[in-house]
């Protein structure tokens, strides 16, 4: 990191961490505190009620709302405040989680344990020690229950046939589209880019608005949640093992998904694959499949594969070899599938503030490093994937506001862009994957690319002081109407 005269700004806003010589987390500013530190108060026992207030709004623990409006209710202009406040809140969960994410496992246990602190290091070392152990008992008795499990979500997630009186295997030619080529939409970005919030938006087109009906959302993700090795593990309570679990089910996760879309692709269905499109070779044969699938069926290859001298072999999808029944591989009718592309592209710090948060609320948690290389590389790849589809839109999240459109392909045409807003995918493209903290993404040490920057809005905002003097004052006023008497007088 470069020093632009930030080292003072940098060290206020960073949460305070204490490691030992062996790197273990010794001590680290829990996010109250941190909040109550950013408000300006020197000790959190002035303060017992904001930090209730601040972790319950982290956490979105019920009626955090009704309490905010009640510890602010007695002031002039409350709800003024209260818009504050939670502006403020914001700005805090951006700044603490934008530090220290080698030990980002440690700041979500931290958030969600309430059990003592040293109650919970013995417990927390009992765990680690005995993971893969537990792991492997748990996948051992439920192997094949989630055999099944994955099965009935696959079915569920095809949905019913547009000819329910035809075979299941079919070729599939669905009745709104005869009219016109079945769509596949590639939604791509990294994690924790937006990328559902854009698709909320998509689906409200005019297109997809129709077709939704018969549509099929392949995502990975939803397989992850629905596991019962997942489920099982996750059940459990034990937050350590949160990042692990996401692992132990990844791979199951992605060929259920991949299943899916082949399946859905050789009925002739309305696709939308949502995932971070990261892996070049992957999303290539992919949409090299689509391509053909209406003059071939097609099923799952054999994946990534590595041989015995290292020799790396990537195969995806294969063609199905003729059937013995003719009248299973007679293709008629069938259009080829329009591809559009949908990349969301964002500052990266804020995809993992983003996704700490997430793990925060649900439990879904992803590591810092596979974050960062999932936008990289989206960010490398996205460009070449538009001279593969027929229609690419490319989204930045960066702003305060709604997603805004900064890139677009239609047809033959070249990618047009915004100039004032593309940088952002030049600058995540370039990234460091081994970065620790919001400094550390970039050579240069700026957080941004593009025009609009939520650190310089939100946690760099010249008005943020007067509103943090603001804030303290209506804060002390309501600690001490909150005070117990007997406390108040002594």
């Amino acid at each position: 990191m470069k020093d632009d005269g930030t080292s003072a700004a940098a060290e206020m806003l960073s949460p305070r961490l204490l490691v030992s010589a062996s790197s273990r987390v010794q001590e680290l500013e829990k996010f109250s505190h941190y909040v109550a530190r950013q408000i300006g108060f020197d000790d959190v026992k002035e303060c017992p009620h904001l930090c209730t207030l601040a972790y319950d709004y982290l956490r979105k623990n019920k009626g955090y709302e009704e309490n905010i409006f009640a510890f602010f209710q007695n002031n002039l202009d409350p709800e003024r405040l209260i818009v504050k406040f939670i502006e403020e809140l914001d700005k805090c969960i951006l700044g603490y989680f934008s530090f220290h994410w080698k030990y980002a496992t440690y700041i979500i246990t931290q958030v969600l344990t309430v059990e003592g602190v040293t109650k919970r290091k013995f417990k927390n070392m009992v765990l680690e020690a005995t993971r893969e152990q537990r792991f492997e008992r748990v996948t051992r008795s439920l192997k094949v229950t989630r055999f099944f499990s994955t099965l009935v979500e696959e079915l569920k997630a095809i949905g019913p046939s547009s000819r329910e009186d035809s075979p299941r295997n079919d070729v599939m030619v669905p009745v709104a589209h005869c009219n016109r080529s079945p769509v596949l939409l590639l939604m791509g970005g990294g994690m924790g880019a937006g990328k559902s919030t854009v698709l909320k938006d998509i689906l409200k087109e005019a297109f997809w608005s129709g077709a939704s009906a018969n549509s099929v959302v392949v995502e990975a993700d939803a397989f992850k949640e629905t596991d019962v090795i997942y489920r099982a593990i996750s059940s459990r309570g034990h937050h350590n093992d949160m990042l692990r679990t996401a692992e132990l089910v990844h791979q199951s996760s992605l060929d259920a998904a991949s299943s899916l879309l082949v399946t859905a692709l050789n009925e002739g269905r309305d696709v939308i694959m949502d995932g971070t499109l990261s892996w070049e070779p992957f999303v290539q044969q992919t949409i090299a499949m689509a391509r053909d699938v209406h003059k071939q069926r097609y099923r799952m290859g054999r994946g990534y594969k590595v041989s015995n001298d290292g020799t790396i072999t990537e195969e995806y999808w294969e063609p199905v070899e003729e059937s013995s029944s003719a009248e299973e591989n007679k293709v008629t009718g069938r259009k080829p599938y329009r591809i559009e592309l949908v990349g969301v592209v964002c500052d990266a710090y804020l995809a993992v503030v983003r996704g700490i948060r997430r793990a925060v609320i649900t439990g879904r948690a992803v590591s810092v490093k596979s974050q960062l290389q999932s936008h990289k590389r989206f960010a490398t790849a996205f460009k070449s994937y538009c001279s593969l589809v027929d229609n690419a839109r490319l989204y930045s999240t960066n702003s305060l506001g709604s997603a805004k459109l900064i890139g677009w392909k239609d047809g033959g045409s070249s990618l047009l862009v915004d100039p004032e807003e593309i940088g952002c995918l030049e600058r995540v493209s370039s990234l460091n994957e081994e970065a620790d903290c919001v400094h550390e993404l970039y050579a240069d040490g700026r957080r941004t690319g593009g025009s609009s920057s939520a650190w310089q809005d939100m946690v760099m905002s010249p008005s943020r002081a007067s509103a943090q003097r603001e804030l303290k004052a209506a804060i002390e006023k309501g600690e001490a109407r909150f005070r117990p008497a007997t406390v108040a007088a002594g």
